[in-house]
């Protein structure tokens, strides 16, 4: 085999191992997403925040003190996270858990506030080769204090 051939197969060999190591999991691409969520409230990193959602994802809720069913734009929930830019909350958050299927995922995270659990459902689906939350459910437990 000529020295060229045996060079160019090691240079494609490599190129693929590069590409193939810096390509995200779907696994660390929807936990890194649900991360950006979770990490964004807690520090108020609203550009972690903003990365999490995709620009037309909804919210919905039942309002805990009226009953009422809620319908928020993420937009709007995202202009209300700008208050709030830069403060960290005193909260523990985890990931529940994840499932995949495709190019769609489902997830649940928790937000622990001491005096309150949001339990929060995500749907996400892979666009253009990344992750992004479309659609946020949520209920809120309030915590009787100790």
């Amino acid at each position: 085999m000529p020295k060229f051939t045996v060079v160019f197969c090691a240079f494609l060999l490599c190129v693929t191992w590069i590409t193939s190591s810096a390509q995200v999991s779907d696994e660390d691409g929807v936990k890194q997403a649900l991360m950006n969520y979770l990490d964004g409230g807690t520090y108020g990193d609203t550009v972690k925040l903003n990365k999490a959602f995709h620009l037309s994802a909804s919210m919905k809720y039942i309002d805990n003190k009226t009953g009422e069913y809620k319908d928020v734009p993420i937009r709007d929930f995202l202009t209300r996270a700008k208050g709030n830019a830069g403060k960290t909350s005193n909260r523990k958050t985890k990931i529940v858990y994840t499932h995949i299927s495709g190019t769609a995922a489902h997830a649940e995270v928790e937000i622990d506030g001491g005096t309150y659990k949001f339990h929060d459902y995500m749907n996400l689906l892979k666009i253009n080769g990344e992750w992004k939350i479309v659609s946020k459910i949520f209920w809120r437990e309030d915590i009787a204090a100790k």
